[in-house]
């Protein structure tokens, strides 16, 4: 697969608070990416509402960051899919999260990136098997595998040391 500043990476609301509250981490270097034009940023309003509501009982700071990164982010506001095409996606995942397995595949992401071990990622494996065109990772798998890969990989924020 091609890495470049066409390959598209869906965030899933637990990446976006990681992003927010832990600069250094590995959420906040690709989301840092993407604002430099080095990925396509996707999201729906959903997850960002789901961010939000996530994020009442964090800092001030790190609730600023997330408005920072809404604004300066030239995210691709995909829609939550229609019921019927939700319906088609809930034998991979947790009810709760059909949402963003649907929005991420219909939407055409390359890579699905989240920090939700027991419901998104416990789906990667039947979404593999399936043959859906998405790849599931945490955002330090991406950025080990995947990251260096890059054609402009000199251009685009360095990794930290230990990405998360």
């Amino acid at each position: 697969m091609r890495i470049s500043r066409r390959t598209s990476l869906f965030f899933d609301a637990s990446v976006l608070v990681a992003g927010a509250h832990s600069p250094r981490g590995g959420s906040a270097l690709l989301l840092e990416a993407c604002r430099a034009g080095g990925f396509r940023a996707q999201a729906t309003f959903a997850i960002f509402l789901e961010a939000l509501h996530a994020l009442r009982g964090f800092p001030q700071e790190s609730r600023r960051r997330f408005y920072q990164l809404l604004i300066e982010v030239n995210w691709e506001l995909l829609a939550v899919p229609p019921a019927e095409i939700l319906e088609e996606y809930r034998r991979y995942i947790d009810p709760k999260d059909v949402h963003v397995l649907a929005a991420a595949v219909e939407g055409g992401a390359d890579f699905l990136l989240t920090l939700d071990r027991r419901h998104i990622l416990a789906a990667s494996e039947a979404v593999e098997k399936a043959g859906l065109s998405i790849i599931i990772l945490r955002p330090g798998d991406f950025i080990r595998q995947y990251y260096p890969e890059h054609e402009d990989y000199p251009c685009l924020p360095p990794p930290r040391t230990q990405p998360h």
